[in-house]
């Protein structure tokens, strides 16, 4: 089933920013149905645009590139995820930040799996398309939510831990209900319902916060 994109020229008295908006989100949706199934390399312009009922040069006009739409859809995957650990967290109550972060991680398996499948089949093979855009923000980001969790630490609110190692139980546990619907499926016989989804995801919040100490 395709989407209709508005088509260049722009929409007479239609905000130019609500338009782009739109047609982007519905561009990038189809584009990560292409590479969810077939790759960078398999994935074509024109089978995203055939998605949205769009001519291949309105995909461009708004991406330029494959890569250019590529980078696009991973970049804002890496934005969705870092927003529930956000600047202002660190002021807040561990166990509420680490809680929230992990709720929100779930949430976001459970909403955008292709994304976070294409995220981690582009990991896998050495991040080849976008290491010059997902190298320096993952670094910056996480160096920065290391220092907050060592502060923690250092107030004893935190038991002695290394905080990368936190970081990667959190995104391991949470990403694998994306990454990984396909085995869950096949060992329950069905995808998790919204309700089991739930309960997994207090399960990981209660495992890792009993694991700190903060409950």
């Amino acid at each position: 089933m395709t989407e209709t994109v508005e088509s260049l020229p722009k929409v007479k008295g239609a905000p130019e920013g609500a338009i782009r908006r739109k047609n982007q989100t519905l561009i990038l949706r189809a584009a990560a149905q292409e590479f969810v199934k077939h790759g960078f390399k398999g994935t074509s312009i024109q089978a995203i645009a055939d998605r949205v009922a769009l001519p291949k040069a309105n995909i461009l006009y708004y991406f330029k590139s494959k890569t250019g739409l590529y980078k696009a859809l991973l970049a804002d995957i890496i934005e969705m995820w870092n927003q529930g650990f956000s600047d202002d967290n660190g002021a807040k109550a561990p166990a509420d930040v680490i809680g929230n972060y992990i709720r929100e991680k779930m949430r976001y398996s459970r909403s955008h799996p292709m994304e976070s499948k294409i995220f981690a089949m582009e990991i896998i093979q050495g991040a080849p398309v976008v290491r010059d855009i997902l190298e320096r923000p993952m670094i910056g980001w996480s160096k920065d939510k290391s220092n907050v969790i060592q502060r923690w630490v250092e107030q004893g609110s935190l038991p002695a831990i290394e905080p990368l190692y936190l970081l990667f139980m959190i995104w391991g546990s949470t990403q694998f209900y994306a990454d990984f619907d396909t085995e869950i499926a096949l060992l329950k016989s069905r995808p998790l319902s919204d309700s089991e989804f739930y309960e997994a995801q207090e399960f990981n919040v209660t495992m890792i916060l009993k694991g700190l100490d903060l409950i």
